[in-house]
């Protein structure tokens, strides 16, 4: 079946992530006093070393990396930006988060919100290492996208092709996690989140319905994962990768999404 690669240094994992740097980055996370961009830098900080430490070996007395993830980051606003270079490893992509200040150069400085040029940028780089060979047989690479307000584009049908695509272990996988929405779901926290699975759920939003509409279903090795790391323990067969943020923990535990690709310490 699909979605079953471990991901490993032969066969590494590809993640692709579109972050919102739109002027409302800047505004507090609902219950904190923090902007929106600061708690992405931490909880994207921690994401990132976890992904390292999988990719790490003890060797005598030091640590060797070995990659088994590659990132593509994109940033946008008004126009999209590439954060480091395409296709880092993660020891490159961990190394430039902690010499930029333990950051991932948000600040809510891009202005409008335009994810249909973000996500045909993102789409650029993901067809550029689908083409070669290192990634043709791992478990399909993920497009994480996380915003906070309504795009004045209508990036459905990036979307649509980025979904196309596939390695010899499935389709790429797209995740939408959209912070400050309300929906017709009713849970406290990461721990009673039950997931969506039909539009109705999501609300009257046209925003809500397009991105849950854009998002993937989770393969069952990702439901798994997200169940047994006690990230979203109550989460239900065959929801949509969307997710609402409503809280700093909500936005903790969606982070670590793109952690759960079915790796953990395969060799």
């Amino acid at each position: 079946m699909a979605y079953e690669k471990k991901i490993s240094r032969a066969e590494p994992g590809w993640i692709g992530l579109i972050l919102d740097d739109s002027g409302s980055m800047g505004d507090h996370l609902p219950g904190t006093s923090d902007p929106k961009f600061r708690w992405v830098h931490q909880y994207g900080g921690i994401i990132l070393h976890e992904l390292l430490s999988r990719s790490s070996e003890v060797k005598g007395d030091a640590a060797v990396v070995r990659p088994r993830y590659y990132l593509t980051i994109v940033k946008y606003g008004s126009h999209p930006e590439l954060w480091g270079s395409p296709e880092m490893d993660i020891q490159t992509a961990v190394e430039l988060f902690s010499k930029s200040g333990n950051s991932l150069g948000l600040g809510g400085h891009l202005g409008g919100t335009d994810a249909e040029a973000a996500f045909s940028e993102m789409l650029v780089h993901l067809k550029n290492s689908l083409a070669g060979e290192r990634f043709k047989n791992s478990f399909p690479p993920m497009i994480f996208h996380l915003s906070d307000g309504e795009s004045r584009t209508d990036a459905s049908a990036i979307a649509g092709e980025m979904k196309g695509l596939s390695t010899a272990d499935g389709n790429v996988l797209v995740v939408n996690a959209y912070i400050g929405t309300r929906t017709h779901l009713n849970y406290r926290g990461p721990e009673d989140f039950a997931g969506y699975t039909d539009v109705s759920e999501v609300g009257s939003s046209p925003d809500n319905v397009r991105l849950f509409e854009m998002s993937s279903v989770a393969p069952a090795s990702i439901e798994a994962n997200l169940k047994a790391d006690g990230i979203f323990p109550q989460i239900r067969p065959g929801s949509s990768l969307f997710f609402d943020v409503r809280t700093k923990d909500m936005l903790k535990n969606v982070l670590q999404v793109v952690g759960s690709l079915g790796s953990r310490m395969a060799r």
